[in-house]
């Protein structure tokens, strides 16, 4: 938690809008917070068992270690993310390694990893599926599939950041037409 909690401050920017982790200013992290995340997480592997918080612990370790956006070690997340699904194998497990599959693998085969997620009853009202789902064919340059991936996020319960999030996605992919 404390590796996440770091990150708050660089979560939003001063418009009170999203910030993506791969364009966070890192120097907003709270060094505190992630030394102290450290420690506990160095203590925390000490043992022999490995549960599925190890595993979160350090996927979030990974990403905060990494100097900049270009630096993560997207092949290890995936390892853990891989570990963390046979222990937990939730939808939402498997919607967080499609992305990291993304970024190890690309667009084409996380869309494959989320397409068993589509009709998951679980999933239903998610937003996060039709946004991923957008995103991935938004980087294909399928931008008429991902715009209805996007209008399909929006009706969605999510946050008003959120939805100016995916309204930005979506007018990414209509950049004439008004919203």
């Amino acid at each position: 938690m404390a590796f996440q909690a770091a990150r708050l401050p660089a979560r939003i920017d001063r418009a009170g809008d999203l910030v993506l982790m791969e364009w966070q200013d890192r120097s907003r992290w709270d060094q505190r917070l992630i030394s102290f995340g450290f420690r506990k997480f160095d203590q925390s592997i000490a043992g022999d068992e490995i549960s599925e918080y190890h595993i979160q612990a350090a996927i979030a370790a990974t990403y905060t270690r990494a100097v900049d956006p270009h630096s993560v070690d997207w092949p290890l997340i995936l390892g853990l993310h891989d570990q963390l699904l046979s222990i937990n194998a939730s939808p939402v497990v498997a919607l967080n390694r499609a992305v990291v599959v993304a970024k190890v693998r690309g667009p084409a085969d996380a869309l494959a990893a989320i397409e068993p997620l589509e009709n998951d009853p679980k999933l239903r009202d998610y937003y996060l599926l039709p946004a991923v789902r957008g995103h991935l064919l938004l980087e294909l340059g399928r931008c008429a599939e991902a715009a209805d991936c996007f209008r399909a996020a929006l009706e969605c319960h999510c946050s008003e950041p959120e939805r100016r999030f995916l309204r930005r996605k979506l007018e990414k992919c209509e950049p004439d037409r008004l919203l």
